[in-house]
């Protein structure tokens, strides 16, 4: 019971930190609009924004990490 506990928490903890984000910087914590399709794509454009943000912090630190190998 508590190694499947560790085990979820690990996982728990990434995917909470996120929507922690999200409600916190980019207003998901409440709802904007009347209406459920609009708050669905406001919420889909917040989730998308972040993921292309996430990526290109990836991207730059894939790079970085693909200089430090190339000299």
């Amino acid at each position: 019971q508590k190694q499947e506990n560790k085990q979820r928490s690990s996982i728990r903890y990434i995917v909470e930190r996120t929507f922690g984000l999200l409600k916190q910087h980019h207003g998901l914590a409440k709802a904007r609009y009347l209406g459920l399709e609009r708050n669905k794509t406001r919420a889909q454009l917040i989730v998308m924004s972040h993921n292309l943000k996430t990526g290109m912090n990836i991207f730059k630190q894939m790079r970085s990490l693909g200089d430090c190998y190339a000299q």
